[in-house]
């Protein structure tokens, strides 16, 4: 049995021997750079030092082609504003300059601006499909021996925030609500013609969309504007994945989203991660809430992993009822930061990897 077959029998709710350890989301480069002073060889990854399993994801490009020059707009002695591949002007800080922390200016701001900003998105447009595409070599994911997904992203709510700046998006279903329309039919049209193709070639085990629609306290936006702006658009992409039969289809959110889950669950979205504890989201408490139709993943808190082997432990002990259930996939919450020692990621995969499941 390999990771792939793990992952599928997990999310189908039957027995395996052990789980695939995954990483949901990335490193920061800072916290890889920290890892490599305190016993990560050099030209190693986290992935294959620790003998993880990975997610293997598809290469295709849903950024703007062509992309935006990424280039230096000011600078001072602790931060640069530079303009990201998707047109927005963002700030980083020196100290770690891999993560953004302010958007500072947005290429949309009227509808003109957004005629020409879509410009950049056709799906015709080559270099949407790379990694051997042209050749037929992507039929050789189907014999991956860890699971094979898509990363759909952005999706409409980090295209809206990413395009527009966050206000102007959020004030604009209210405002300006045929833009947001168009906007939308437009990127759900985009999307469905470019992961046509693949669902036709790849048998794929996963697609998450990467959204960010809520913070701590709550979605960034309500039921009826869900409804209204994302179903029609939405509803084609999700049709087309229960066709090929995709098993885990997943809302990518850190933050709480309670309210939107059953429209979503309705809507044909069956899975969520990463979970994250700080936000509010609990696994345990969404799979009392919504039962087994609902897939999880994550949900280990990152916090906890800083703090040390005691805290890991218990939180482990506090998933086990769910990693004995099924249909879930113990993981960090969040992206491996600079404040987490070595050791301590080191010794939540090794208890992960060490749960024996038969």
């Amino acid at each position: 049995m390999n990771s792939r077959d793990r992952f599928l029998r997990i999310m189908r709710y039957e027995p395996v021997d052990r789980l695939p350890v995954l990483a949901l989301e990335p490193y920061e480069e800072d916290a890889v750079k920290r890892w490599h002073s305190e016993g990560l060889p050099g030209d190693r990854d986290p992935v294959g030092f620790l003998g993880m399993s990975r997610l293997v994801h598809v290469p295709v490009n849903l950024g703007p082609i062509p992309p935006f020059p990424q280039e230096v707009i000011s600078e001072d002695d602790e931060s640069i504003v530079m303009r990201s591949s998707l047109g927005a002007l963002v700030r980083h800080h020196k100290s770690n300059p891999s993560m953004f922390y302010g958007h500072i200016d947005h290429p949309v701001k009227t509808r003109e601006d957004w005629e020409a900003y879509r410009e950049r998105f056709r799906y015709d447009t080559p270099g949407r499909l790379a990694g051997g595409w042209a050749t037929g070599a992507w039929s050789s994911y189907n014999a991956c021996e860890d699971p094979v997904g898509l990363s759909i992203f952005p999706f409409f709510f980090r295209l809206g925030f990413y395009a527009m700046g966050m206000e102007r998006f959020l004030t604009a279903f209210y405002d300006m609500p045929d833009l947001i329309h168009e906007m939308f039919a437009h990127w759900g049209e985009f999307v469905l013609n470019v992961i046509r193709p693949v669902l036709e070639t790849v048998r794929l085990d996963f697609v998450t969309f990467g959204e960010d629609l809520a913070g701590k306290n709550g979605p960034l936006i309500s039921p009826r504007v869900y409804a209204e702006f994302w179903r029609p658009y939405q509803d084609p992409i999700l049709r087309l994945l229960r066709e090929h039969k995709v098993p885990a289809i997943c809302q990518w959110s850190s933050g709480r989203f309670h309210e939107l889950l059953p429209d979503m669950l309705e809507e044909g979205f069956n899975c969520t991660w990463p979970l994250e504890v700080m936000a509010g989201m609990d696994a345990l408490d969404l799979r009392r809430r919504f039962g087994r139709r609902l897939l999880l993943a994550g949900n280990i808190r990152k916090e906890a992993v800083i703090a040390g082997p005691e805290a890991i432990d218990r939180e482990i002990e506090r998933l086990m009822p769910l990693i004995r259930e099924g249909g879930f996939l113990p993981a960090l919450d969040d992206m491996g930061a600079p404040d987490m020692p070595f050791a301590h990621y080191r010794h939540l995969i090794h208890r992960l990897q060490d749960i024996r499941m038969a």
